[in-house]
C-alpha cells in the first residue's frame, strides 16, 4: 500500500471516460462491484471457504479511504460479495486500513494490519479478530517502530514451531527497502528480530508487502520495490513485484542463494500475497494493476480486480514455477479444440474465435518450423489491441498492448524463450484482463486490456514468411 495520499488523489482521480457500453467486468477474477480495489489482504482457507480480504474504498473507484474488502469462494473462480470486513475507526488507524495478513489461532481468524494515521505520517501494526471471518474485533496496536514511522507497513504472519513470526516493509536510513523480522508467543508482544534482508543501490527505496516462505527446503523472500530503474527488458513497471531465493532457520540470518527476479513480466502485477491450501499448495494472488495508470473501467464506477490464482513451486534450477490453480479445469466448457497442424503463409491471418470474453486459449507454436520474423495471435488490430507474439530475432515472446482510445498508449513487456523447442501457451482473457502462462510454468505476463465490443476477434497473425501452429484449443470459462 503505497503511503502518498496527495499523490495518489491526483494521479488516480477518474478521467472523464463516462459510462461505457463495453463489458469489462471480469467473470472469474476478483473485482469490487462498485469502488477502488488493488492489495490482496489476508488471505486465508477458513471454515470452508476461501477467504480474500483486499485493499477497497467502498466510495468511489479511486483510491481514498481505505477499507478491507471481503468476498469469498470454495474454488478461488466464483466469488460472493461481502460487507467490507475492516474500516477506519481507532486513533491509530483513523486514516486507513493498510495491507496485512491472516492467521487461524485458537479458532479464531486473526489478522494483522497497518493502521494509518497522522494523515499518513504514523503506521503501527494492529490486530483483530473473528470467529466467523466476516465481523472483526478491533485488538488495537501490538507492534511499533521507534522513531520514524512513516514507512512501516505491510505484516506477512505466519507460525514456525512453537512461535509466530511477522515480517514488515521498511525503509532504511539512507532511503533504501529493508524487510524487518519480530517473533512472538502470542501474537501480541513482539521481539524485534532484526533486518531479515535490505536493498543494495539498486534494489528501490521501498520494500512493499513483503512475504516470506518455503518452497521445498528454500526459503523465498518475496517483496514488492519501488523505486527501481529499467534494466534492458527488465524492471519495467513503475514498481515491481518479485522474490529471492534463500535459506533460513529462526534466529539464524538468511543466507540469499539466488538474487531478485522478476514473479510476473506483465504491465499489471503488484503487491503479491500467497497463503496455503488446505491440499499444502502454495498460492499466490496478486493486484493486477499498476500506480499512475489509467483505469479505464472507473467510468463504469468500480476500478481493480485480483489475479487468477496461481500455484508456486520451485524447479531445480532454483527458479519458480507459476501454473494457473487446477480449478480452472473445472469451469472449462470446451469451444474449439484442433489437434493438427495449422501453417499460414503470406502474411494470411487465422481466425482463432471471433467473440474472445471468458476464455482460456491453449495454443502451441512451432518455431522450427516457422520462419517469418514475428508471429503470433492478436485480439483487436494493430491499431488498438492486444497481441502475444514471438520475435524471432530477439528470441523473445513480446506482449504489447495499445489502447490510445482509453489514454494507453502502445508498449510492451516480455520474457526470451527457447526458439529450439514448441512454444506452449495458456492464455486466459477475461473482458478486461490478459494472463499469459508460458511453456508450462516458466514465466507469466500479466496485463490489463480494454476492447470494445468490436475488437474481440481473436487471430493468428504473422510478418512475412511462414509460421506453424503445432495445435490449439479454446474454452469458456
Amino acid at each position: 500500500m503505497r503511503k502518498s495520499l496527495v499523490v495518489l488523489i491526483m494521479i488516480l482521480e477518474p478521467l472523464c471516460y463516462g459510462a461505457n457500453t463495453y463489458d469489462w467486468f471480469p467473470t472469474f477474477h476478483l473485482a469490487p462491484p462498485k469502488g477502488w480495489m488493488s492489495d490482496p489482504n489476508g488471505l486465508q482457507y477458513f471454515n470452508g471457504y476461501y477467504h480474500f480480504y483486499f485493499q477497497h474504498n467502498p466510495n468511489s473507484p479511486v483510491w481514498g479511504s481505505m477499507h478491507w474488502g471481503h468476498s469469498k469462494s470454495t474454488n478461488m473462480l466464483k466469488w460472493e460479495h461481502l460487507p467490507f470486513a475492516l474500516e477506519p475507526s481507532l486513533p491509530e488507524d483513523i486514516d486507513g486500513i493498510f495491507s496485512g495478513s491472516a492467521v487461524i489461532n485458537d479458532g479464531n481468524l486473526t489478522v494483522m494490519y497497518t493502521g494509518a494515521s497522522g494523515n499518513l505520517t504514523h503506521q503501527t501494526q494492529c490486530l483483530a479478530r473473528s470467529s466467523d471471518g466476516l465481523i472483526f474485533e478491533k485488538l488495537g496496536v501490538v507492534l511499533k517502530q521507534d522513531g520514524n514511522d512513516s514507512n512501516f507497513r505491510d505484516p506477512r504472519v505466519w507460525r514456525q514451531g512453537n512461535s509466530w513470526f511477522v515480517v514488515i516493509g521498511s525503509i532504511t536510513e539512507n532511503n533504501r527497502g529493508e524487510v524487518l523480522l519480530y517473533q512472538s508467543d502470542d501474537l501480541i508482544s513482539w521481539e524485534y528480530h532484526g533486518v531479515l534482508a535490505d536493498a543494495n543501490e539498486t534494489l528501490g527505496y521501498m520494500w512493499e508487502c513483503p512475504d516470506f516462505f518455503a518452497l521445498g527446503d528454500k526459503q523465498i523472500l518475496l517483496i514488492n520495490p519501488q523505486g527501481m530503474e529499467q534494466n534492458g527488458y527488465d524492471f519495467q513497471n513503475l514498481h515491481q513485484t518479485g522474490y529471492f531465493v534463500g535459506t533460513w532457520q529462526p534466529r539464524e540470518e538468511y543466507i540469499i542463494e539466488k538474487g531478485f527476479r522478476e514473479i510476473d513480466h506483465g504491465h499489471d502485477f503488484y503487491a503479491s500475497q500467497t497463503f496455503l491450501a488446505p491440499d499444502g499448495r502454495r498460492i499466490l494472488v496478486s493486484w493486477m494493476g499498476m500506480w499512475e495508470s489509467p483505469f479505464p473501467e472507473q467510468g463504469d464506477g468500480w476500478a481493480g480486480m485480483l489475479t487468477l490464482p496461481r500455484e508456486l513451486t520451485l524447479s531445480e534450477d532454483g527458479t519458480i514455477k507459476i501454473k494457473p490453480i487446477k480449478e480452472v479445469k473445472d469451469y472449462r466448457t470446451e469451444d474449439v479444440s484442433y489437434e493438427n497442424s495449422v501453417n499460414l503463409n503470406d502474411n494470411s491471418i487465422y481466425v482463432l474465435k471471433e467473440q474472445v470474453s471468458s476464455n482460456e486459449i491453449i495454443i502451441e507454436l512451432d518455431p522450427v518450423k516457422s520462419n517469418a520474423s514475428t508471429y503470433g495471435v492478436r485480439l483487436g488490430d494493430e491499431g488498438q489491441g492486444v497481441s502475444v507474439y514471438v520475435d524471432a530475432t530477439k528470441e523473445r515472446l513480446f506482449l504489447e498492448r495499445s489502447y490510445p482510445q482509453f489514454n494507453i498508449s502502445r508498449s510492451d513487456r516480455s520474457v526470451a524463450v527457447d526458439l529450439s523447442i514448441p512454444i506452449y501457451l495458456d492464455i486466459f482473457i477475461d473482458n478486461s484482463s490478459i494472463e499469459v502462462f508460458v511453456n508450462d510454468g516458466q514465466s507469466v505476463l500479466t496485463s490489463r486490456i480494454y476492447p470494445t465490443e468490436l475488437q474481440r476477434t481473436l487471430v493468428v497473425f504473422h510478418s512475412e514468411g511462414c509460421v506453424t501452429l503445432n495445435k490449439y484449443s479454446i474454452w469458456n470459462i
